[in-house]
């Protein structure tokens, strides 16, 4: 049975499944992700709720044990798999959060308790250690509930907040209030790390982490590419800038591929050059110092409209267009040219956007809702994935691909990046705290992205 209640943040009509038991509704009219009061769940909320395992859930967000934190938090609230993860990162994003018309940023916040809640906040940079307290609103009755605002700096990730209402039986209500006001502090730290699924990747390099244009910052960066020698390149999506870091991580240089270019595609081959798309066709420079090596020189493709680059474990490039597809060999020289690879594949449909070259040469190209296999002649062999919220489906449109020495499609998605076997058998989904634009597999078989959204590279070490 629909029942409505008023979004607080726009006043619009929200309509709710109570059969469904969601704790939260999405507003379609300012986006902001709303907790349903408790007097409309189906599903009653708890008389109690405890303010030591509210402050246990944020503790284990700050150290970086999301998991166990979202595991926490569903067997205190009752709540789904989905629903408990908006709340952890929520708590682990450091956004604006909206208490009943009261305002507070999660980086530092100091909970006192008067006749009525109050909230006094304060911020920090860079290594300051913030104070965050989770406020309990005590109520006699039902009827109060809070929402978080979107992020703007986030277009796929919603922002929502981890208390609802909570009612105290109780003898002596002054006693309680100090032992909520005692147990719900707790310290997060300035940047919380992000923690893969436990026992398949771990996080064992971060580079960068904040929005800037000096070295180590990013700003709008989309592009990743690796050479031989391990080196990582980053491309901004506008300006043309591109930075080099070691495979360690370290600062090496930082040049520019053109200021009027958007980088729709870039890679590197294992001699450290870098190819780079451009309207006018593929450049190439040499990767550590920037200088420009020419273009490549691709027959008849005066009308072709290149978006997509990807190197192979043989060091081979590969160029994608909607109408053609071309690969180079490690001197330059075209060993394969398709005039319209995908024509005979029904219903395809790509933002050619990424792809991703296996070891035997098979090629995988993202679609909108899906993965394209082609065998290494550039023929169409295979199809993984569909439009969907299954484990093995795409719940929006993929924006990056890697495939690994195993064979291992890794996918990124709303829910994080997804984790296939070559067969299209769904294996896992490591956690990403942004969004990925582009990934690669290093030689030592680690996996690293482009988070463009948390403005960092991060290195997964792959433990099966």
């Amino acid at each position: 049975m629909l029942q409505s209640f008023e979004c607080p943040n726009c006043q619009a009509r929200l309509d709710y499944n109570a059969q469904a038991q969601a704790l939260t509704v999405r507003c379609d009219f300012c986006g902001s992700t709303v907790i349903v009061p408790d007097s409309l769940r189906s599903q009653p909320s708890p008389g109690q709720r405890s303010p030591e395992r509210l402050a246990e859930v944020v503790n284990l967000v700050q150290n970086g044990r999301k998991i166990e934190a979202i595991k926490l938090f569903r067997e205190t609230f009752n709540v789904g798999l989905k629903e408990a993860k908006d709340v952890v990162d929520a708590i682990e994003r450091h956004e604006d959060i909206h208490l009943g018309g009261t305002n507070f940023h999660t980086e530092s916040v100091m909970v006192t308790y008067t006749s009525t809640p109050a909230v006094q906040t304060s911020s920090g940079r860079g290594g300051c250690i913030g104070l965050v307290a989770i406020l309990i609103l005590i109520l006699a009755g039902a009827g109060a509930f809070f929402f978080i605002s979107s992020s703007a700096t986030s277009d796929l990730v919603e922002d929502i907040s981890s208390i609802t209402q909570t009612q105290l039986e109780t003898s002596n209500p002054e006693d309680e209030i100090a032992v909520i006001i005692s147990t719900v502090e707790a310290a997060i730290p300035g940047a919380v790390g992000v923690t893969p699924e436990p026992g398949f990747a771990e996080v064992v390099l971060r580079i960068g982490g904040e929005e800037g244009t000096g070295p180590g910052f990013f700003n709008d960066t989309r592009r990743l590419a690796i050479d031989g020698q391990g080196n990582i390149y980053t491309g901004d999506y506008s300006g043309g800038r591109i930075q080099v870091f070691s495979e360690t991580g370290e600062f090496l240089a930082t040049w520019n591929a053109g200021q009027d270019l958007y980088m729709v595609g870039m890679t590197a081959d294992r001699q450290g050059t870098v190819y780079v798309i451009k309207n006018s066709g593929i450049e190439k420079f040499n990767g550590l110092t920037g200088e420009f090596l020419g273009t490549v020189d691709i027959p008849n493709s005066q009308f072709v409209n290149f978006r997509t680059a990807a190197t192979a474990p043989d060091g081979s490039v590969y160029f994608f267009a909607e109408n053609r597809l071309v690969r180079l060999d490690n001197q330059g020289n075209i060993t394969l040219d398709v005039s319209d690879p995908f024509a005979n594949i029904s219903n395809f449909a790509t933002t050619q956007e990424d792809a991703a070259i296996d070891g035997e040469g098979n090629i995988y190209l993202l679609g909108s809702e899906t993965i394209y296999k082609l065998n290494a002649e550039g023929q169409f062999v295979d199809q993984i994935g569909s439009k969907g919220e299954a484990e093995d489906q795409f719940y929006t449109s993929p924006r990056a691909i890697a495939v690994d020495g195993k064979g291992r499609i890794f996918v990124d998605d709303f829910w994080g990046i997804k984790v296939f076997e070559g067969n299209g058998r769904y294996l896992a989904t490591l956690e990403s705290a942004g969004v990925s634009f582009d990934m690669v597999i290093t030689d030592e078989n680690d996996l690293l992205v482009m988070d463009r959204n948390s403005n960092e590279v991060r290195k997964y070490q792959l433990n099966q």
